[in-house]
């Protein structure tokens, strides 16, 4: 089969032909059609710390193709979708094994296509999770920054969802799109400062913050906008959580795999809410299987919402 491989430390991976993986008792062989792009399989190619060789690519969307002996929940030819994490997701086949809670998957629903499906899987849940552990609600005050990432594109939509007011930032050029997300106030970070014009707007404070983007210099001017009892989550590991708790400030590093959203139920909640057009995947771009280091060279780049590569 052909995938994208990373064979030697410090390469960016190619296209190459591999051998076709067989299922043990436990797993599935899947047929991919489409898999959704994520910083998190640039990072972990470029920290170096993955076992060689390895294909790239954790979430997809495919069909059943061949059942390990154990397997009854499914059969051959049902659309599914999740987190490829041991076998990889840049590639014609994955397995994916119902003994490994760190690799969920679902059904794909009739209504839902094969590239939403591949794109929601980490971003989502990361979404879900976040917003669950912010307590996010009709009534809630939240300040998403980043809020048309991938991760902020599903964060704005499902607060909206729950009835929270949102006040989302992100660069001049995305407005519209933030508003159409379902932003309820926009704050550009590169047209003045943010911290200062949301405290302007809320001086007596937000109830709930969701960082997608600052480091831990950054995340630490965000405290000052939180009410009393007021809650911030980081997605990418910044928040010196002690630092907080002295300031009465409850700081979270997320960590969704550690989360019940990473699970069968979060991606099923996440399709429904896309079968339901409660939540829309918006796709920035699609690359086709052999152009996957482009992929991900334009998801380094950063831009509003999902990419997805495309197999056939």
């Amino acid at each position: 089969m052909k995938a994208f491989v990373v064979e030697h430390r410090g390469e960016p991976g190619s296209f190459k032909e591999i051998e076709l993986p067989a299922p043990a008792a436990a797993e599935i062989l899947v047929r991919i059609t489409a898999a959704g792009v994520n910083p998190i399989d640039w990072k972990a190619r470029d920290r170096g710390d993955m076992a060689l060789p390895f294909v790239m690519g954790r979430d997809f969307a495919g069909v059943v193709s061949k059942l390990g002996e154990n397997v009854t929940k499914y059969r051959e030819g049902e659309r599914i979708f999740g987190i490829a994490r041991a076998h990889g997701s840049y590639a014609e086949y994955t397995l994916v094994s119902e003994d490994d809670r760190l690799g969920p998957f679902a059904k794909i629903p009739d209504d839902v296509g094969d590239a939403d499906a591949a794109a929601l899987p980490t971003a989502g849940l990361t979404a879900l999770a976040a917003l669950d552990s912010l307590g996010a609600s009709a009534g809630t005050t939240l300040l998403v920054l980043g809020a048309t990432g991938g991760v902020g594109s599903f964060a704005v939509q499902i607060a909206r969802d729950r009835g929270a007011h949102i006040i989302g930032t992100a660069r001049s050029a995305n407005a519209e799109a933030a508003r159409t997300l379902g932003v309820d106030e926009f704050v550009a970070y590169d047209a003045g400062d943010v911290a200062g014009a949301v405290q302007r707007a809320h001086p007596d404070g937000v109830d709930a913050i969701l960082d997608l983007v600052d480091d831990e210099d950054a995340i630490k001017a965000m405290a000052p906008l939180l009410r009393p009892q007021g809650k911030i989550v980081s997605t990418i590991g910044a928040a010196d959580e002690n630092w907080f708790s002295q300031r009465q400030i409850t700081a979270e590093n997320l960590y969704v795999a550690d989360s019940p959203r990473w699970s069968h139920a979060g991606l099923r909640t996440l399709a429904e809410m896309v079968e339901q057009q409660r939540l829309r995947v918006n796709i920035a771009a699609e690359y086709p299987l052999g152009e996957a280091l482009a992929a991900l060279e334009r998801s380094k780049s950063g831009v509003n919402g999902k990419i997805v590569i495309t197999v056939t």
